[in-house]
């Protein structure tokens, strides 16, 4: 079983992604329950696991690792690090992050970011829930950055963006849109400083801009995180799974409405399960229009199969927030490669009745009249085939 979703990206993006998410902030008197009433997720407990104890991390496991080199062709950069720079990387004294200007918004920046961290910072415990992880990354002490922005941006404005004064232009984009800098922190510790200084950057052909919007993912060839490839996973038809209570799911149930809604969401994504309520109103009315939607939990299975304290929370998710609509397992092909490469949670697909994916894809959350809308849109796309 490949995995789903590079797990580091998706824990800065899925934070990120969490800020803006709109939620169903539904309450009622003396904010008791109804029977069948649909709640939201700080109201189903979220922030805590099968257990009732508080969901927490560690930022620090989450950091990028050190590599030989680095290829991120949707910025049209590779760099190479100093031996010492990886060093520091491997032994969490560098925290390697990466940062972009809205995935929903036309790109304005693209970093990644080299933070000294303490010990202090790498040993750092925080809740999911809440503001802890861009706390504890605001405090960690700027190095550098190497990225992207949008040309003629101005170094005022990229020394905003990067928390570095002094500023290297690399170069020109191919695609000739974005200036390429290497940026550094005056201030930062002088041995960490000289060594970053030492990386070596090209610029290469830029990639156009994927549809979700993430440009951070790094060249398709490292294990585990090639990309779907349109050709192969665009027809869902043979795909065969269940749901995480063990019916089977199949192309006979795509067939039953003229669009089915693929929200793919993880246990431990914030912006994910906040979204779920809306998802529950949108469902609710327009079910009858022919419309069905389906959760695709994507860490229920892991390389080593069946995730059970996935499965477990999925359960209590799906049970706390009355979601009727059925959430699924990835099966063994991952819907035929379709789930592969997914960098920001939660994602969202559109498949007609003959198992086919159409229309466009979807990143981040969004309320539940943003998404009747975006409904009423691919359903009348269908329909007027």
């Amino acid at each position: 079983m490949k995995k789903i979703v590079s797990k580091g990206a998706c824990l800065l993006l899925t934070l990120c992604l969490s800020l803006s998410a709109v939620g169903c902030q539904k309450s009622n008197e003396n904010n008791k329950i109804k029977e069948g009433q649909s709640i939201s997720s700080e109201q189903a407990g979220m922030s805590t696991n099968a257990n009732g104890k508080t969901e927490t991390f560690k930022p620090s496991d989450y950091t990028l690792e050190a590599k030989e080199e680095y290829v991120y062709e949707y910025l049209g950069l590779k760099f190479k690090l100093s031996d010492e720079t990886r060093k520091y990387i491997s032994d969490k004294k560098i925290a390697m992050l990466d940062d972009q200007s809205p995935i929903d918004k036309e790109l304005k920046y693209a970093i990644l970011t080299f933070n000294k961290m303490t010990e202090e910072q790498k040993n750092a415990v925080i809740e999911k829930m809440g503001d802890g992880y861009e706390k504890w990354q605001n405090e960690l002490e700027r190095v550098g950055t190497i990225g992207i922005f949008e040309k003629n941006t101005s170094e005022e404005e990229i020394s905003k963006i990067t928390k570095c004064d002094t500023h290297t232009k690399i170069g020109v984009s191919s695609d000739g849109n974005y200036d390429c800098y290497l940026s550094t922190n005056s201030g930062a510790e002088s041995n960490l400083l000289d060594e970053f200084n030492k990386t070596e950057i090209e610029i290469i052909d830029k990639k156009e801009r994927p549809e979700n919007g993430f440009v951070l993912s790094e060249k398709t060839d490292l294990k585990n995180t090639e990309a779907f490839n349109k050709e192969t996973s665009g027809n869902l038809s043979n795909v065969v799974t269940k749901d995480i209570n063990g019916k089977e799911f199949s192309s006979k149930d795509f067939a039953d409405y003229d669009i089915t809604m693929v929200n793919v969401f993880a246990t431990w994504c914030t912006a994910c399960v906040k979204e779920i309520p809306d998802l529950v109103e949108v469902y609710k009315e327009m079910k009858d229009k022919g419309v069905n939607i389906v959760g695709v939990v994507t860490d229920t299975v892991d390389d080593n199969g069946e995730n059970k304290d996935a499965l477990e929370k999925a359960k209590i998710i799906q049970e706390k927030t009355k979601a009727p609509y059925s959430f699924l397992m990835p099966d063994k092909t991952n819907f035929n490669g379709r789930l592969n490469g997914i960098q920001a949670l939660p994602e969202t697909f559109f498949v007609n009745k003959n198992g086919e994916i159409v229309g466009e894809t979807y990143s981040g959350a969004k309320s539940a009249k943003e998404w009747k809308e975006v409904i009423e849109k691919e359903l009348a796309n269908i329909k007027n085939k």
